[in-house]
């Protein structure tokens, strides 16, 4: 306790009323920092503030964090600030928008009040959205003579933007379409009329060439996959050098060359009209 006493040459003075009081000292640090909405470019952050002195109150608060190895630090001006987003264009320097799949570790906020900058909170950490990786094992399932059928794996994805379909990209016979499979299914049938706009029938033997797929999320559509062409299946080519051999009274041979073939679709027989 303090007290006071006064002295003159006769003595000193009985005990004045007793008082007590505590230095000042920074703000204790925030226990419960806790990340809020993660976008491609931004995090949220949220805590509770902590308990404070009257007489030197919060005024702002020090945002520390570390964007693919590099180091920020953001200071807030505000006593009743209990959240702020990483990567939204506000703070001292402005905490400028984050890259698509940045890696932000060691985020600890520190309360700042006339004395100085309290200790670290707790520390989080968090990987901005980003659209999913490409296809790597696109294949030509099987080939008809109006559609093709392909399959692939499912890229990883984040369960935070999870892929909602494939874009399908393709020629045929020179012309590109692009067709949205509205699904999550690893496969689709190009002339199998799905997708949207629908992907209509293919003629025979139409060059299709091209092919790629790109998974989608809620951020956007994936780099394109390795690329694939087919050639839909088609009758055989005309006979040539067809010709009578030697002819009887009842009898006429024919012979005839073969026409190139696809081994997709090899000839099975001929049909001969007369």
């Amino acid at each position: 306790g303090i007290d006071v006493r006064a002295v003159n040459r006769v003595g000193t003075s009985a005990i004045s009323n007793v008082v007590a009081t505590s230095t000042l000292k920074e703000v204790g640090a925030v226990s419960d920092l806790a990340l809020g909405t993660v976008t491609p470019t931004t995090i949220a952050l949220t805590w509770t503030a902590p308990v404070e002195d009257p007489r030197a109150p919060i005024t702002g608060y020090e945002v520390r964090y570390t964007v693919n190895g590099v180091v920020h630090s953001v200071v807030l001006t505000g006593s009743a600030l209990t959240g702020f987003t990483i990567g939204g264009g506000t703070g001292s320097p402005v905490s400028a928008a984050l890259p698509p799949g940045a890696v932000v570790s060691d985020i600890d906020v520190r309360p700042i009040n006339s004395v100085g900058s309290g200790a670290a909170s707790n520390k989080v950490a968090t990987t901005t959205l980003q659209v999913p990786p490409a296809v790597l094992d696109l294949t030509s399932r099987s080939i008809f003579f109006s559609n093709v059928t392909l399959s692939w794996t499912a890229p990883t994805q984040d369960p935070r933007a999870p892929i909602t379909g494939y874009e399908v990209r393709y020629t045929v016979n020179g012309t590109a379409f692009t067709v949205f499979t509205n699904s999550v299914a690893t496969g689709f049938t190009i002339g199998g009329g799905g997708g949207s706009p629908v992907s209509v029938a293919l003629a025979p033997g139409s060059v299709v060439s091209a092919i790629d797929v790109r998974a989608v999320n809620s951020v956007g559509t994936a780099p394109t996959s390795n690329v694939a062409a087919v050639t839909t299946l088609n009758v055989p080519p005309a006979v040539t050098n067809l010709a009578t051999g030697a002819v009887t009274m009842t009898t006429v041979p024919l012979t005839w060359t073969a026409p190139t073939q696809d081994p997709r679709a090899p000839i099975t027989g001929y049909e001969v009209r007369y």
